[in-house]
């Protein structure tokens, strides 16, 4: 299947997932935001980021995030997430386990790592430029866990794999939110 057939199968699910909204309930327009960090597969390196959510009803959730992997060998990225997470309440509403799945858009940044070649004042090499980034597009799939701590604490742990070309890989994570 092609990237622009993905791409709309997931639109279509995120309007047939609307039309799921249209009873209102106790978790209607809950909100949270916080930061979170975690480990990327493809970099083998530490991430860290923020995240916000907007829960339409008791089982949708939009969740919208940022983060930064930290440079390995020359390497390092800007991810923007726009994931939709399908609620599970368990224990009463005090924790919830939800699959999800979204859009990727990554930016990889090459850096030289040569240490011959000359420096400018900021140390870095004259290579360093907006031609050394690539650009992708992508979908995730993952799971998640969260447990609300209080009224307006809320932990959660998951785990995200990215489909891109070149640059696929999982992304493991907690975050630490608060809620409104």
């Amino acid at each position: 299947m092609s990237v622009k057939r993905w791409i709309a199968a997931g639109l279509a699910a995120t309007a047939l997932g609307g039309t799921l909204t249209a009873h209102a309930d106790q978790y209607s327009g809950e909100k949270t935001l916080g930061i979170r960090a975690g480990y990327n597969t493809f970099n083998k390196r530490p991430l860290a980021g923020a995240q916000f959510s907007y829960r339409f009803n008791r089982l949708l959730r939009l969740s919208p995030s940022v983060d930064y992997v930290f440079r390995n060998d020359g390497l390092d990225a800007l991810m923007i997430d726009l994931n939709m997470e399908f609620v599970f309440p368990l224990a009463q509403g005090r924790c919830d386990i939800y699959p999800l799945a979204g859009f990727n858009f990554s930016s990889w940044n090459y850096h030289n790592t040569d240490t011959a070649a000359p420096h400018t004042s900021e140390g870095l090499t004259p290579t360093d430029d907006v031609s050394s980034r690539v650009s992708r597009l992508g979908l995730n799939a993952g799971a998640g866990f969260g447990v609300n701590i209080s009224g307006s604490l809320r932990l959660s742990v998951s785990a995200t794999y990215t489909f891109i070309k070149e640059f696929h890989g999982a992304n493991i994570e907690a975050g630490i939110h608060y809620r409104f």
